[in-house]
């Protein structure tokens, strides 16, 4: 299983309107299917930040849902929306989880 996780750093006199667009792109791609969380970094050095992990079975499954975001129309006006709203470029990891959270 792999996790991809992007990091997200709101300018502060925009994090409440970045929350607000996160929160509805991650329970709509939830709906879709697609086992994602978003987390809010509240205190700490790199705060305001978000963080979306979503979880892979594969790397094929990962290129693959990369290809269609690519491609979707919707993700490219979300991404556009989002940028002007950031302090600083977003932070993009690919993880292999070597031992999953249990359920």
């Amino acid at each position: 299983m792999f996790m991809q996780r992007i990091s997200i750093y709101p300018d502060p006199e925009k994090l409440g309107d970045v929350r607000s667009i996160l929160l509805e792109r991650a329970k709509a791609r939830q709906g879709a299917g697609i086992r994602l969380a978003l987390t809010e970094l509240v205190a700490g050095s790199h705060a305001p930040q978000f963080t979306v992990s979503t979880l892979f079975d594969n790397l094929a499954a990962f290129e693959a849902q990369r290809k269609q975001d690519q491609m979707d129309g919707d993700f490219q006006k979300f991404a556009g929306k989002l940028a002007s709203m950031i302090r600083k470029p977003t932070a993009f990891d690919i993880m292999e989880v070597l031992v999953p959270m249990p359920s």
